[in-house]
């Protein structure tokens, strides 16, 4: 007993177990890249509950044992930046959310720092916290437009004879006339983590309705011939444009297209414009590049 005494009382030891504590943070970092990169879809809600939640008990009780460390102390630190992407992001998302709340907020207030600097560092993340959230839901509810989005295809879209692409179409219904939308997605960059499935949110509009030809839209005939997607007998998408074989292996080139890769898509009116904006610059740059050509070989062909 004496011996276990002596080892948890190390001081070498709780350093050793602070750096254990940021295991916590990496998981932390990775749910906010989730988030923003991915659309998190159960396969299992009760035991992602359970194991998270166990998870984040054994990382509380931690983060008390080694509150008096300096390291423990950067970590709480670090892991109240680290959840508020995830806290705006994914709201309503509980079983995910709650955990990390408590644990998060634990560890800073058990942490053994300095009165003055606990202070001044609470005050600076309850900031962040209230006006982030406040500037993020404004920023949201001007930029957006409320719709009612009804999915006409199956849930896991239809798929492309290679499986490296899948369509959907969207009937979102807004304040005005709403629209029909086809959207394309890559098929292979969704991750399998077990109890829950990260789904890839890039995507690409390839054709839309509005207004009066909304109606006929609903009867899209959307299918696949080989690498080619045909909307109503007219083709939209040639995966072939999008994909490659290196070393054997499937890759993704998005560099081309109206792809958007986050948790924005292109409902949101301001990507819209930016995308707009991109191309614009992308044209008149082209358009340089083509003069200065025709330049240089006019200038070659009158010196011969």
């Amino acid at each position: 007993m004496e011996k276990i005494k002596k080892i948890v009382t190390n001081k070498w030891f709780i350093v050793a177990v602070s750096i254990l504590c940021s295991a916590y943070t990496v998981c932390l970092i990775y749910f906010a890249y989730a988030v923003f990169f991915y659309d998190i879809v159960y396969t299992d809600k009760t035991m992602f509950a359970v194991i998270y939640s166990a998870f984040s008990l054994v990382a509380g009780l931690l983060f008390f044992y080694t509150r008096r460390s300096f390291i423990t102390s950067l970590i709480s630190m670090i892991n109240m930046v680290m959840f508020f992407p995830t806290l705006l992001l994914d709201w309503g998302n509980w079983p995910l959310l709650i955990p990390a709340a408590m644990v998060t907020l634990f560890g800073f207030f058990c942490c053994k720092m300095n009165d003055t600097v606990k202070t001044v560092f609470g005050t600076i993340f309850l900031l962040m916290y209230i006006l982030g959230s406040i500037a993020f839901f404004l920023i949201m509810n001007v930029f957006t437009v409320t719709t009612v989005d009804t999915l006409l295809t199956p849930p896991g879209g239809i798929v492309s004879p290679s499986e490296n692409f899948r369509c959907y179409v969207l009937d979102v219904k807004n304040k005005s006339s709403g629209k029909v939308a086809v959207y394309i997605e890559p098929n292979k960059l969704d991750k399998d983590l077990k109890f829950i499935t990260l789904k890839t949110t890039i995507k690409r509009l390839v054709k839309q309705a509005n207004k009066e030809n909304r109606d006929d839209a609903l009867n899209y005939d959307v299918h696949w011939e080989d690498e080619k997607l045909f909307i109503n007998g007219e083709e939209y998408f040639d995966e072939s444009d999008y994909t490659a074989l290196n070393g054997g292996e499937l890759t993704y080139d998005f560099s081309e297209g109206f792809w958007t890769h986050t948790y924005f898509d292109v409902d949101y009116p301001i990507i819209e414009l930016i995308d707009r904006f991109k191309k614009v610059i992308t044209d008149k740059l082209s358009e340089m590049k083509t003069d200065e050509t025709s330049v240089t070989t006019t200038v070659s062909a009158s010196a011969f």
